[in-house]
């Protein structure tokens, strides 16, 4: 349900929160992951020539990588780090290996952790909140003189619906995995202010290092608990350090926040593919606070969160991405300056966004109670302490982390299309597209994009029929409990329905995907934008209510 009372918080004191724990243990918390790191490292490199042939290959990726792909973010000292690592492996004599590791392992917990204080904290939420306001609702605003006075402003425009009271009680109990789709730059600021709004404690999450080459983010980053990802790197011991970070954050209590999608949607379409390989780390997080505190250890929980836009503004550079990389796209990006443009019209116009709480589930992806208890399908309890440690010894594990994690991305992947919400805009698009694929039935999709304007233009008729037939198989699939919808959809009044999603669709894009024309009847704009809201329905099997 979408609540217009704030929520209090769970953990009335900030001091409290497991993100300020551990950072007032810093210094102990980072020689803990790289005494961790080194230790996982050694064991799966016991003899002095695998050890000293991993430690040259890490050195040759790392100098490679710094001649060819260099970031302003990246310490002055780097090369001449690498060159005497280089060189002390050269010298046999009297060289221990292992404290090459220690250094090189040291060097990559550093620049991977964050710090977090809350005076940092409570100024970023501030800014959230009234950055927000700004995009969503800037007629809203009570003026310049009161800026952070944005809350009820910001609960008319976000809606918040789904697990919400469970979240909440998990989030008490537990520690909460969160997992969100990826469609837009503005899914972070989103999520920091939903956590806050349902009176969550911090959320820490890693981002892109590339991100902290500005100064100014980078000094509000780093103290806000966020971590640092470094997709250039793939050599073992910083993926080692990265998912021992990751995992022990988990240990201490921290709630996280995971882009399972690795990067935005680039189709518009519910994320199927998973990157799980920081997800992995929830498993050995779980298993090793079993190990250590028993039953009495904190359970860690799954929740699945789908948000929604009317309009994501890349939308049309990121189907032309995706469409590039079918072959199939001949049009260009917007420009920097027009994507400038267009992020002004964010302060002249309204707009709503849909953020679903899924249904939580633990690790091996059984539905979980309020209480934390988990259940299978059949409705049997399972008893997940157990099972856990049931898996591998710990050397032996990470092989049956990698099934396990496919398994629960799988889990995910369909609890996205559970908790996803159908709103006017994306049912209008996918009817539009449906009925000019009827129309030039057997053309390619490359065909359709390149169109001429005389044959993009649908009769409103045809549109009002299209969309009562996808809107009755909608409500029968959210009977179903297997997709969420707007309200609006339920109304019943259809012009006022169909309007609301031709007037919302793409609301910020120079160039509207749809226009209604002087006769009533609708103008595609631009194919592949109407593809990429069309996408947003993908995957229900809707083609077939369709004739």
């Amino acid at each position: 349900m979408h609540q217009k009372q704030p929520y209090d918080p769970i953990i009335s004191q900030a001091k409290d929160w497991p993100v300020v724990r551990l950072n007032k243990q810093y210094s102990h918390f980072l020689k803990t992951v790289v005494a961790d790191s080194v230790q996982t490292l050694l064991a799966e490199y016991p003899s002095t020539d695998a050890l000293r042939s991993m430690l040259r290959k890490t050195a040759e990726m790392e100098r490679m990588r710094i001649q060819k792909i260099s970031w302003r973010v990246d310490p002055p000292d780097e090369l001449a780090f690498w060159e005497l690592i280089a060189h002390s492996l050269s010298d046999r004599r009297n060289v221990s290996l292992s404290a090459l590791l220690h250094r090189v392992v040291k060097r990559y917990a550093h620049e991977i952790s964050g710090r977090f204080r809350i005076s940092h904290y409570r100024l970023g939420q501030r800014a959230v909140a009234y950055t927000l306001a700004q995009l969503l609702r800037p007629a809203g605003l009570r003026g310049m003189r009161s800026p952070w006075n944005t809350h009820t402003q910001l609960q008319e425009r976000i809606h918040i619906t789904g697990a919400t009271t469970q979240l909440r009680e998990l989030a008490r109990i537990g520690t909460i995995v969160m997992v969100p789709t990826h469609f837009s730059h503005l899914d972070s600021l989103v999520m920091a202010w939903v956590t806050h709004a349902l009176g969550l404690p911090h959320f820490i999450y890693g981002a892109g290092r590339n991100l902290f080459n500005s100064r100014f983010f980078s000094y509000f980053m780093n103290n806000l608990g966020t971590y640092k990802i470094d997709r250039r790197k793939k050599n073992l011991p910083y993926l080692t350090t990265l998912k021992t970070y990751s995992s022990l954050t988990l240990q201490w209590g921290c709630h996280s926040l995971f882009y399972p999608g690795g990067t935005r949607s680039r189709s518009g379409a519910l994320e199927q593919k998973l990157k799980l390989g920081l997800l992995s780390t929830t498993f050995e997080a779980q298993y090793r606070s079993y190990r250590a505190h028993g039953r009495g250890a904190r359970k860690l929980f799954v929740v699945p969160v789908v948000l929604n836009y009317h309009c994501v503004l890349e939308a049309p550079r990121l189907i032309n991405d995706y469409l590039r990389t079918q072959g199939l796209s001949n049009t260009q990006d917007p420009s920097s300056y027009k994507l400038l443009q267009r992020a002004t019209h964010l302060f002249t116009k309204d707009s709503n966004i849909f953020v679903s709480i899924g249904q939580a589930m633990d690790l091996l992806g059984h539905t979980v109670d309020n209480a934390g208890d988990s259940y299978d399908a059949q409705g049997a309890y399972v008893d997940t302490y157990q099972q856990v440690l049931d898996l591998s010894p710990p050397i032996a594990i990470e092989r049956q982390y990698e099934s396990r994690t496919r398994a629960l991305g799988e889990t995910i992947s369909k609890a996205y299309y559970q908790a996803n919400c159908v709103l006017t805009s994306h049912l209008v698009a996918f009817s539009t597209f449906s009925i000019i694929e009827q129309q030039h039935a057997g053309l390619t999709l490359q065909a359709l994009l390149q169109l001429s304007p005389k044959q993009l233009v649908v009769a409103y008729t045809a549109l009002e029929h299209a969309f009562v037939q996808l809107r009755e198989a909608i409500l029968q699939l959210h009977q179903l409990d297997k997709i969420q919808i707007e309200p609006a959809l339920q109304t019943g009044d259809l012009t006022m329905m169909i309007q609301q999603g031709l007037r919302n669709l793409g609301l910020y894009h120079s160039r509207r995907p749809l226009l209604q024309n002087r006769t009533g009847d609708i103008v595609i704009q631009d194919v592949s934008t109407l593809l990429y809201y069309r996408n947003k329905l993908q995957g229900y099997d809707l083609e077939r209510h369709f004739a």
